[in-house]
């Protein structure tokens, strides 16, 4: 399948990405935010690049079960305190003692949401693919994808199978265009 076929899922995906990484959504209202001079459309425009925001933030913990089965309260906890210290940067380097304006600080926080959300582009999963490339030619499944985290040991006491029932699950939700099986 070529990279110019998209499934459900990489739309699902990376539709969102695209335009939460090239700030069609987020950053113009950061922007505006740091340009308007009235309490009353601050506030709204508040609300309505917080709404965006959260929906990011959604978007990015949907993934994270996909990532790995077996780490996903590992990778939970690091995308969350992730969140949290480029919260705590972003006041320290554009607000707190900075020489920027308030205003501005807003401004350049819209850009860096630009750049701190292009990695997303580069995420890629080997049975489904990613924003720019199809999936693998190795014909690679979920189960495959998911089982390869468990050793031998582990799979012979019995605790890959949430793995396995996921890639079941998995495998039934991504639609007709894939021919492989677990």
């Amino acid at each position: 399948m070529g990279a110019s076929k998209f499934t459900a899922w990489r739309i699902t995906f990376f539709v969102p990405a695209f335009f939460q990484a090239l700030g069609f959504v987020a950053v113009p209202f950061c922007i505006i935010l740091g340009l308007v001079g009235s309490l009353s459309v601050s506030i709204v425009v508040m609300i309505i690049f917080s709404l965006f925001v959260q929906a990011a933030c959604g978007m990015t913990f949907g993934v994270v079960p996909f990532v790995s089965r077996r780490s996903l309260g590992v990778i939970s906890g690091m995308i969350g305190a992730e969140g949290n210290v480029g919260a705590v940067l972003t006041q320290l380097i554009f607000f707190k003692g900075s020489k920027f304006s308030k205003e501005k600080g807003i401004t350049l926080m819209g850009v860096m949401i630009i750049k701190c959300t292009l990695p997303l582009f580069s995420i890629y999963f080997p049975q489904w693919g990613g924003m720019f490339f199809g999936p693998s030619s190795k014909k690679v499944s979920e189960g495959d994808y998911y089982l390869a985290e468990w050793n031998s040991k582990e799979k012979d006491k019995g605790f890959h199978h949430a793995s396995l029932k996921f890639a079941e699950n998995c495998t039934t939700e991504r639609g007709r265009n894939f021919n492989t099986s677990i």
